[in-house]
């Protein structure tokens, strides 16, 4: 058994060392066929060459282009027709701070304009009734009127103030003096007469150099065709005449009596629509 072990191992080494040495050449002779003996050729065996494996490109992704947004252009409109402003429709309204003339007052001889006011007076002795009407104003039926009043100089015992419903000779007149008193009365221009309505000593009136504010409104009264006349003074209500007339009537300022000048300033008026 040792000796099969030895033959063995040499055997293994053997193979080794031809399988190393790569096979021998083959000097075959072919089959004899007859005599003579055919010579074939030397063959060598050669390493067979591994084919090489072609890689493949690596494709390159070509980007997708981005598509670019298409502004479709929005139509522009046609410019569309403006019509011009027109006055609307409404209550007339007068408006006079006396800062100059504004041609808005009639039969105004001696007056002027004078530090931002209009200063009326003093009248000649020929007359006891001086009006000043407001022709801007025009003549309407309702209506409501403003104007502040500040005595200036002259006789104490005289009055000033404005007049409405002024109409086919007749006028109503409200009036102050400097020694607070007030007078408010129907005045008929044929004859110079007088119909005093309301005649009183009130602390309403202010008194002296202070400014008084005039207030009268012409509004639709109760019954159909009539008008109530409202008269208020530096913001309190004083007198009020109900169911007179409703005509169409004019407005303006007025003194009573003469030797006096007063400063007339801020006068409104506004048509009032029933």
């Amino acid at each position: 058994m040792g000796r099969l072990a030895v033959a063995i191992d040499m055997l293994i080494a053997c193979s080794l060392l031809l399988a190393a040495c790569g096979p021998p050449a083959i000097n075959a002779t072919a089959p004899q066929t007859g005599s003579n003996p055919v010579a074939l050729p030397l063959l060598k065996v050669t390493d067979t060459q591994v084919p090489t494996v072609t890689q493949e490109s690596t494709s390159t992704i070509t980007p997708v282009p981005t598509s670019t947004p298409t502004f479709i252009p929005t139509e522009t409109p046609l410019p569309t027709y403006t019509p011009t402003s027109t006055r609307t429709p409404g209550p007339f309204s007068f408006m006079d701070d006396f800062s100059s003339d504004s041609g808005g007052w009639q039969n105004c001889a001696p007056c002027s304009w004078e530090n931002g006011g209009l200063l009326m007076g003093p009248f000649e002795p020929s007359s006891n009734f001086h009006k000043n009407y407001c022709t801007g104003c025009g003549e309407h039926t309702f209506y409501k009127l403003s104007v502040e009043g500040t005595f200036v100089d002259g006789q104490v015992d005289r009055f000033f103030g404005v007049f409405v419903g002024d109409n086919n000779g007749k006028q109503y007149y409200f009036g102050i003096s400097p020694w607070q008193l007030y007078i408010i009365g129907q005045h008929t221009d044929e004859g110079d007469s007088w119909e005093v309505l309301d005649a009183q000593w009130s602390g309403t009136v202010k008194a002296s150099y202070a400014t008084n504010k005039f207030e009268v409104s012409v509004v639709p009264a109760y019954q159909r065709g009539t008008a109530d006349y409202i008269f208020s003074l530096n913001g309190s209500t004083i007198y009020i005449l109900n169911g007179r007339p409703a005509v169409g009537s004019r407005v303006g300022l007025a003194m009573d009596w003469h030797a006096v000048s007063v400063n007339y300033d801020n006068w409104s008026y506004e048509e009032i629509e029933p």
